[in-house]
């Protein structure tokens, strides 16, 4: 038996050497996987990001009081994991730009084959879906946001990319993801565009939030010495909770979907507060629960369910 691989340090812009991210225990498929098993590898095989934008652009249809075409909101889910995968897949490549690299990272290092052959094997049925069936506005819309994709691909992927203040990484995700989200509807004829950019703007800064809570979330597990602005995350849950209170008074007919985005802030307050609660040593064990907890609570919109099948 060959004899493992060391750890890769991790070495910062300036030089200084980082310690080592551990790596986090992902459970074992043997037999019959159990309950924790399938929420761990929804989030290490980049499903739960195209859950999130599907689940959403559902919910977007009925806010812009249309029906979103069923073709866009699968070239929005697959083109979504394709992203994330190709994301993920570069973040660990060797020459990559230094930053502290998490489990799924090392899940898609080690299983980059058999992603990149699965997403070979979803780009067919995705472009056949761009070329016959995509709208001409939905695909105008999907151009330009592609265009943004790549341009955030090359500041972020380019080789000994250094940090740049002005530009924070999860912001840009944060936006190019929501709105991306909103184009199944938004390109339907018809739809009540005033209501959906007002929906779209709270669910861009909902993400925003969770992609900042997650970066500080894991900085302060695995990085010592690392300070987190104690109050940056549960004052942004707070301020969004209250303008998604406030957009659901506006929205008169179709407000549940601003409660969904209300619930979602409130639940990140929570996790905020459990994080800080968290002992220290104890914070590592609990990075990967806490990461994939963070992309659950933007399920809300299943709460609605019920109420739209009526």
């Amino acid at each position: 038996m060959a004899p493992p691989a060391p750890r890769p340090t991790l070495v910062a812009p300036s030089g200084i050497r980082r310690f080592p991210a551990a790596p986090i225990p992902v459970p074992p498929v043997r037999g019959r996987p159990d309950l924790w098993s399938i929420p761990v590898y929804w989030h290490l095989l980049s499903l739960d990001a195209p859950t999130v934008a599907v689940l959403w652009a559902w919910s977007f249809g009925h806010v812009a009081h249309v029906r979103s075409s069923p073709s866009a909101v699968a070239i929005l889910g697959i083109g979504t994991w394709l992203i994330y995968i190709a994301d993920r897949l570069l973040d660990g490549r060797p020459g990559a730009p230094p930053r502290p690299l998490r489990e799924r990272h090392r899940f898609h290092a080690r299983h980059a084959r058999a992603l990149l052959i699965a997403a070979a094997a979803a780009g067919i049925p995705l472009l056949w879906l761009i070329v016959d069936r995509m709208s001409p506005g939905a695909r105008r819309e999907d151009t330009i946001l592609f265009i943004a994709s790549l341009v955030y691909f090359v500041v972020v992927h380019r080789p000994a990319a250094v940090p740049r203040r002005w530009f924070r990484r999860e912001f840009a995700v944060g936006v190019v993801f929501a709105s991306a989200t909103a184009v199944p509807a938004w390109s339907q004829p018809g739809a009540h565009r005033g209501t959906l950019a007002l929906v779209t703007l709270l669910f861009a800064a909902l993400c925003c939030l969770n992609c900042f809570a997650i970066e500080e979330w894991e900085q302060a597990a695995f990085s010592p010495g690392f300070s987190v602005h104690p109050r940056r995350v549960p004052v942004s849950a707070v301020a969004l909770a209250v303008a998604a209170a406030a957009a659901a008074l506006a929205i008169d007919t179709r407000g549940p979907v601003t409660v969904a985005a209300l619930l979602s802030a409130l639940l990140l307050f929570a996790l905020d507060r459990l994080h800080v609660r968290t002992p220290r040593h104890a914070a590592r064990a609990t990075a990967l629960a806490l990461r994939i907890a963070a992309d659950a609570v933007l399920l809300t919109p299943l709460l609605l369910v019920p109420r739209w099948h009526v």
